[in-house]
């Protein structure tokens, strides 16, 4: 349980990526593998149900530590001269180290305080691992299916505290200590547990930290430019990112630069007030969603994976659905796989790319397939790309797209041509044929300039490294923090 959540506790603030997981998942296999071998050592010199009970309380005490720790993790963060992955490891060893060691202890103990003669050796082993393994798989199961959702990730810290502090006591911890122990860690937990409840997210889904920010707020996009809202607009933050900028009175008012860009590519297509059938992979703050249902006559179709941001949307952020605007709680390739196949549109949005945490499933060839076939001849497919540094991501797309579209361009940046080394935000059109009217795009001899200019990948189904190319934007990230 406190492996899963680990990656949602640490999101608001380092986000998700492979680094993430990769240190979760090595940080508590390393922890268990520590607390097993420290566990051996207390079987053998105090084989007693104490000793166990003991290290029951101790595993609860570890894991308010992680509720204790967790406000000040910002503050015990690396140098920023630190490589990325390294910051990651060193914070979520800070918080989850000691809590899995303690917690890889109990197994050892069991099965010494177990075993009755060295001839059930291979028995008493055998059916203490497997209680073990089947003990991690309900865990699992239950808290990345129901409890995160149901709970939060903090409540679900402090359960796991009052829980161990229950194991504790059936274990038999000695009557002298044991009213000073727990009445002292019982506290502790109802006091993490109302803490818990002061979560920053307005609500916590099984995807993200949601969190709605009304009023003035001051942020830098992804572009590099510093934005001021205004009282009357309302930011949307997935994780520790600034995802959308909604105006509530004016579904026109496009405040993000590639959502003016996207604005801009389809007013040369489709004349304001013509028909446009619309699908959009990702809703987030729905700004784009709504301002097509409002320019335009046509259906639109969003395929948004957390039915918690679109309740958000919802209660939050002005979106009003209907027969014309249309939210499917489905990943964006499953929703478009699931379509008759006669089904077209006559643009798809690829709006799920956010930093360096990219669903790598629907940048690969495989996906861009998939979207032609439901695009009329002369449909776009407009994907908001962020990259920086290298661009590696950037070029592995157009290459990836070119694979399958016969035209691919690259809207001009408001930034400018060429790019720099900075994060920055871009928009790829792609068609079945090149436009009838021009679009605002970087010249083909600019763009096969910049394509020789680095590394590119084709992106497929088998071989999709979306976050090593990106893991310089990452690194960047955290270093400008």
């Amino acid at each position: 349980m406190l492996e899963l959540v680990a990656a949602r506790l640490i999101a608001p603030t380092l986000g998700v990526s492979l680094y993430t997981w990769t240190s979760v998942i090595g940080v508590v296999l390393g922890g268990v593998s520590l607390g097993n071998y420290l566990g051996g050592r207390l079987a053998d010199r105090w084989p007693a149900r104490s000793t166990l009970a003991f290290v029951y309380l101790a595993a609860a005490g570890a894991s308010l530590v992680v509720l204790a720790v967790l406000p000040f993790v910002g503050s015990l963060e690396l140098p920023r001269s630190a490589p990325a992955l390294v910051q990651v490891l060193w914070v979520t060893a800070i918080l989850f180290l000691l809590p899995s060691t303690v917690l890889g202890a109990p197994t050892p103990l069991l099965t010494r305080l177990t075993l009755d003669s060295v001839a059930e050796t291979g028995r008493v082993v055998g059916r203490i691992q497997a209680a073990a393994a089947l003990g991690s798989v309900l865990g699992a199961f239950a808290t990345g299916f129901f409890f995160v959702s149901w709970f939060g990730t903090r409540h679900i810290v402090a359960g796991v505290a009052g829980v161990l502090l229950l194991l504790a006591v059936l274990a038999g911890l000695p009557r002298a200590l044991a009213r000073v122990w727990i009445v002292g860690l019982l506290a502790a937990v109802v006091v993490a547990s109302g803490w818990a409840s002061r979560s920053p997210c307005t609500r916590e889904s099984a995807y993200y930290c949601i969190r709605v920010v009304p009023g003035k707020v001051s942020f830098t996009t992804p572009s590099g430019r510093r934005v001021v809202t205004e009282p009357a607009q309302q930011t949307l933050y997935l994780d520790h990112l600034v995802h959308a900028l909604v105006d509530l009175a004016d579904p026109t008012d496009l405040l993000y630069t590639y959502e003016q860009q996207y604005a801009s590519v389809l007013a040369r297509v489709v004349p304001h007030g013509g028909r446009l059938d619309a699908f959009f992979a990702g809703g987030g703050g729905f700004v784009f969603p709504r301002y097509v249902a409002h320019e335009y006559r046509g259906s639109v179709v969003v395929a948004e994976i957390d039915p918690a941001v679109t309740s958000v949307a919802r209660e939050l952020l002005g979106l009003r659905t209907s027969p014309r605007l249309r939210v499917v709680s489905e990943d964006a390739r499953v929703a478009l796989e699931r379509l008759p196949p006669w089904t077209r549109f006559d643009a798809v949005f690829g709006d799920a790319f956010d930093d360096y945490e990219v669903p790598y499933h629907l940048a690969t060839r495989e996906f861009d397939a998939l979207v032609a076939a439901h695009l009329r001849p002369g449909g776009l497919y407009l994907v908001n790309v962020i990259d920086g540094v290298h661009d590696d991501f950037l070029r592995s797309e157009v290459r990836t797209l070119r694979a399958v579209f016969p035209y691919v361009a690259l809207v001009r940046p408001a930034s400018g041509w060429p790019p720099s080394r900075d994060r920055s935000t871009y928009v790829l059109v792609a068609a079945k044929r090149e436009p009838a009217r021009a679009l605002p795009v970087v010249s083909a001899v600019d763009l096969a300039t910049f394509m020789r200019g680095g590394r590119s990948v084709l992106l497929t189904d088998d071989h999709a490294p979306v976050d090593t190319l990106l893991a310089p934007v990452f690194s960047q990230s955290l270093s400008r923090r």
